[in-house]
Order: C-alpha cells, then structure tokens, then sequence
C-alpha cells in the first residue's frame, strides 16, 4: 500500500467518526483498549471495534515482540503502522474544497462582459494529493520529470480555450505517481516562458508555482481561464482539451470561438 492509498483509507475511516479519530490520536503502543475506553470515555467493546476497523485500513497494526503479539489485560497493544506515522492528522481530514483557496492573480485579459476570468487557484498539498488520486480531467493534466517543453506548451494551448483553465502538473507520471520535479522551478520556468512566446499567438501569460507533496517538489503551471477575447494558436494552429485529450479545433468549433463562444 501506498501513501495516497493510506489517506484515502484513513478519510473513509474517519468519515463521521470523531470518536474512532480520538483512539488513533491516543494509540502509541503502551496503551490497552480498556486504557483508551477510561480517557475517551466509552465502553471498551466499541474501542475495541475501532482498533480492528483501524488495523483493518492498514493505520495501525498489533504491537509484536518476539514474533508473537504483546498482550496486557488480556488485549493486544496496537501502534501506528509505520507509514501511518509519517503521515500528520491533517491529511485525514478530507479533500479541500478548491474554491475557498486563494486565487492567483493574473494578467489575463478582460472577457467580453467586461469581468476579469478567474483563475483556479494554488492547489494545497493536500488539493494535490487529492487530484494524482483521481487522475486527469478536463482541468488536470500530469507530465512526468523530462516531458519535453513544447509538449507541456501544446496542452497549455488547448487549455488556454477551457471555460475554468487549467493546471499542468509536472513531476507527475500518467498514472498520479508523485515522482517529482527534475528541474528547480527558476530553471524550468525561462524555457517554459520561452516556448510559449515563441510557440503560442496571441502572447499567452501562465503561473508557475512550486509545491512540496509528503517532501517531494512538483512544479504547477495554472493556465488561466479562457478570456473569450482571443483565439490562441499553437504553431500555427488551434486546439481545445477535450477531457484529458489535446485536438485540432474542427471549422465550426473555430467559428463558436471566434464569436466569443465556449466549446468546452
């Protein structure tokens, strides 16, 4: 089991059980389940029916000394499961809601109505986990450590059209693996810009961010939403994201733009 696995696991644990988080915070080991039953003030049988469902999740396992499971009072001693322990309370608290985070402020241009398009905003570590767990969307796009600038540029093309923009994460494979950046983001960020002023017409402005997930650096480019003003080429040529897909705009999706309309 991996450690995005683990906080999914500890979510649906926890989900509506405040009580069964207050025997995780106090298992350490030492303690039996009538010791948690007397500090957190309930009958031992239901403390001992949180410890399974904990040690069923993988969040905490049976104390073991000898090869054989340590007993006190006739029940085992449970501990935090070893990856369990690198994993703060904070993480199991749920996904956070993206719309409450702060924005990040763009230079985009006005939209037609005369409202500025807001970007999404800076993704938490806790945002980020959540989206390498369910993977690529019509706003979520991953490129693994080494992709190739001008392929992370065509996506930033395709989504520059997108109602809500987007955001590229880089240092992350396909599959929502969390490998990490293979470059500093100051190092990354003037060869990124220079591909899209060289690449993308009209002149597009995106933001580069860094973000520490579990100790591991990703970089996050946000795109920002479609202003419904101009029509962005990449080399010559139009594109839209459709889902997790990059394609050429057909003719008369080309017109639906150039009227200031949404495709997607």
């Amino acid at each position: 089991m991996d450690l995005q696995e683990l906080i999914s696991r500890g979510r649906f644990a926890f989900s509506g059980a405040p009580e069964r988080l207050k025997v995780y915070k106090l298992v350490d080991g030492r303690r039996t389940a009538i010791d948690l039953a007397a500090l957190t003030n309930r009958h031992v049988n239901n403390v001992h029916r949180d410890l399974r469902r904990l040690a069923d999740v993988g969040l905490i396992q049976e104390r073991v000394k000898g090869g054989e499971p340590v007993i006190k009072n006739g029940f085992a001693l449970y501990e935090k499961a070893p990856l369990a322990r690198s994993v703060t309370l904070s993480y199991f608290s749920g996904p956070t809601k993206l719309a409450t985070r702060k924005r990040v402020v763009t230079r985009g241009a006005p939209s037609r109505n005369g409202r500025r398009p807001q970007p999404l905003p800076v993704p938490s570590e806790t945002d980020i986990l959540d989206m390498c767990k369910n993977g690529e969307d019509q706003t979520v796009e991953f490129k693994a450590a080494g992709t190739d600038v001008r392929k992370v540029t065509k996506e930033i093309a395709a989504m520059l059209h997108s109602r809500l923009g987007g955001m590229i994460f880089y240092g992350v494979d396909d599959d929502g693996t969390i490998q990490g950046t293979d470059v500093a983001r100051q190092k990354f960020d003037q060869p990124l810009q220079n591909s899209i002023k060289n690449s993308i017409a009209p002149a597009a402005v995106v933001s580069l961010k860094a973000a520490s997930v579990l100790g591991t650096e990703v970089l996050v480019i946000i795109v920002p939403p479609w202003n419904r003003s101009d029509v962005y080429q990449f080399d010559e040529k139009v594109y839209l994201r459709k889902g997790t897909n990059v394609f050429g705009a057909k003719p008369e999706e080309l017109k639906k733009l150039h009227r200031g309309e949404y495709v997607i």
